[in-house]
């Protein structure tokens, strides 16, 4: 059997030429018979050419693909084709996977991206009266990889994976300063020398993954830290609701003791109190708002980064990462500190006619005070206590003092003590002793659970 004789005629069923096509090894056959062939002998997307048995890969749009004879001839009328990338430049060779044109310098670009390993490229050597006058593949055919179809074998890819450009191309890079995932055809053309991530490599995909699922945990942390401080701030509500009911309560009994004069000053005086605590109450009210509703959106963020993270989509996590970011951003520099609390309380004074106003009481409003001071641990010694500076409150001076102390006699190990102290300098004739409430807080900024907090009350007496 012979390719060509002095009548050429198609080698599988040795008639005239029918609608005939050439395929890549540069054989003819009749567009029927190549179809029928191939049904019967392709495998794994390849099947062998009648004559000179080399593998040739099955187009995807079926044997229309394949050029016919008079495109081939006409091929010698037609311009040179350019690179698809430079454009000015003239093409040397074709990547059959990107269906793209391009120059050496662009070929070398392509071979040196992940993404195109295992394409096949094939070179362009010039056009003759018949045609194409040589077609070289420079790599295996058995090392072709193909854009997924709709009817992908094994794992189904999810339809945002696709090229927005090329539905049925799926993404394989995603381009950093674009901020799109796209196939190889749109990163070549419109790309290139863009920084970029490689979505094929395992472990990029992965680590975009492992990203988003950090993200997610340290908001769900953050969001643990806001329902304890909208906790905190309950607490201090309550505080201040209590000392309000109770200030209430000594001026009913006070002004029960006094008389009717002064019932309305009285009355004065409760609308006072409890103006202080609505005040506060709505400080704090509008706090627990703003938290709650804060609370809300990172807990409904984190629902959509979960689903996202259970799906297949890698593109719906690259979307999701600037948002989750932002909101990361966000919880670190985020502070919980409670506002300066007002406590109302009421003093009776002794019962004077002339000045019932006066001998009625007054609204106190106790200002909670906190101030902080840092101590280095590494710095403290044992005998040589750290002090902080004094700041004033309520008229008088205060510090803390802290103490290293090495296990002895009295003590099993080594302890930390911190001291609530009055300057020594004070001298105040009108204060002979005050009871003090405080509460002394130990942070840990290492470790927030070796934290600690204690409630303390103390006698002091001026000597």
């Amino acid at each position: 059997m012979a390719e060509q004789t002095d009548h050429e005629v198609c080698s599988i069923c040795l008639n005239d030429f029918q609608e005939p096509k050439i395929i890549d090894c540069q054989h003819s056959f009749c567009y029927n018979c190549l179809e029928d062939y191939v049904h019967k002998t392709s495998a794994n997307g390849q099947f062998p050419c009648p004559l000179c048995r080399q593998n040739i890969i099955v187009p995807l749009g079926g044997m229309n693909e394949f050029s016919s004879k008079q495109q081939m001839e006409n091929a010698s009328t037609l311009h040179i084709q350019q690179c698809d990338v430079c454009l000015n430049i003239q093409a040397t060779c074709r990547c059959r996977d990107c269906q793209q044109h391009l120059c050496e310098s662009c070929k070398s670009t392509h071979d040196k991206f992940d993404g195109c390993k295992g394409h096949i490229v094939v070179k362009i050597d010039g056009i003759s009266e018949q045609g194409l006058k040589e077609i070289t593949f420079e790599k295996p055919v058995s090392d072709v990889k193909e854009d997924i179809p709709e009817n992908s074998r094994g794992t189904p890819v999810h339809p945002v994976d696709f090229c927005p450009k090329h539905p049925r191309k799926k993404t394989k890079t995603y381009c950093k300063d674009c901020l799109v995932a796209i196939c190889l055809q749109c990163f070549l053309k419109d790309h290139n020398g863009h920084t970029f991530l490689d979505l094929q490599e395992d472990d990029v995909r992965e680590q975009i993954r492992d990203e988003l699922k950090t993200l997610t945990v340290e908001i769900e942390e953050h969001i643990n830290k806001l329902q304890n401080h909208l906790t905190s701030l309950q607490s201090k509500s309550s505080e201040v609701e209590k000392t309000a009911k109770t200030a209430r309560r000594n001026v009913d009994t006070h002004v029960r003791k006094i008389c009717a004069k002064i019932h309305e000053i009285g009355e004065n005086i409760k609308d006072e109190i409890q103006k202080t605590c609505n005040d506060e109450n709505e400080k704090f009210t509008k706090l627990m708002t703003d938290i709650k509703g804060l609370t809300e959106d990172l807990q409904s963020g984190v629902k959509l980064s979960t689903s996202i993270l259970e799906d297949t989509s890698i593109v719906q996590v690259l979307e999701r990462l600037p948002n989750v970011r932002q909101e990361a951003d966000e919880c670190r520099s985020r502070k919980f500190n409670i506002p300066d609390v007002m406590y109302p309380s009421f003093k009776g004074g002794d019962m004077n006619e002339p000045v019932l106003r006066e001998q009625l009481g007054e609204v106190d409003i106790h200002h909670e005070t906190r101030f902080i001071t840092t101590f280095n641990i590494n710095q403290l010694e044992p005998g040589n206590d750290l002090y902080s500076s004094v700041t004033t409150f309520h008229g008088l001076p205060w510090f803390v003092s802290a103490e290293k102390m090495l296990p002895g006699k009295s003590i099993k190990h080594e302890m930390l003590s911190l001291f609530l102290c009055l300057n020594e300098t004070v001298r105040r004739s009108d204060i002979l002793s005050c009871k003090v409430d405080f509460s002394l807080e130990l942070i840990n900024h290492k470790d927030e659970n070796k934290s600690e907090t204690r409630q303390l009350t103390c006698s002091l007496k001026m000597f």
